[in-house]
């Protein structure tokens, strides 16, 4: 099972969303199969637990199809994230780990000045395996 913990601060804050590299690699096939359906929003589930060293625990994650840039946001509790099909195929491969991925390797998923597929308001994202 998936955990996301958020602390928010001046720079729009930072989301940390980890599990096992199974758990991962589950984002990613749920997000491909939401990508065949016609449906325009999917909900993974999330376990919450101790936030530390996070301020706070979100319980939901929600992959949204929009016409827009990659987008990641904190909506209420959910971690939402937004693009158009095509760039949530290419996201989906960021939950492809490897099955002997050691425990604290991540990835930083984020906006820099030039990058057109991910939303300049979007806040940072780190995916790790626990």
């Amino acid at each position: 099972m998936i955990h996301i913990r958020f602390s928010d601060d001046h720079y729009g804050g930072e989301i940390d969303l980890s599990g096992t590299p199974e758990d991962l690699r589950s984002i990613r096939q749920s997000i491909l199969e939401f990508l065949q359906a016609q449906d325009v929003q999917v909900c993974v589930p999330v376990n919450e637990l101790d936030p530390a060293p996070y301020d706070s625990c979100l319980n939901s994650l929600l992959i949204r199809k929009s016409d827009c840039s990659l987008k990641v946001m904190v909506d209420g509790s959910s971690l939402k994230i937004e693009g158009t099909p095509e760039k949530l195929e290419v996201f989906a491969d960021w939950f492809n780990f490897d099955t002997t991925t050691e425990s604290g390797y991540h990835h930083h998923f984020d906006y820099y000045e030039g990058n057109e597929w991910v939303d300049p308001a979007s806040v940072l994202l780190i995916i790790s395996v626990q």
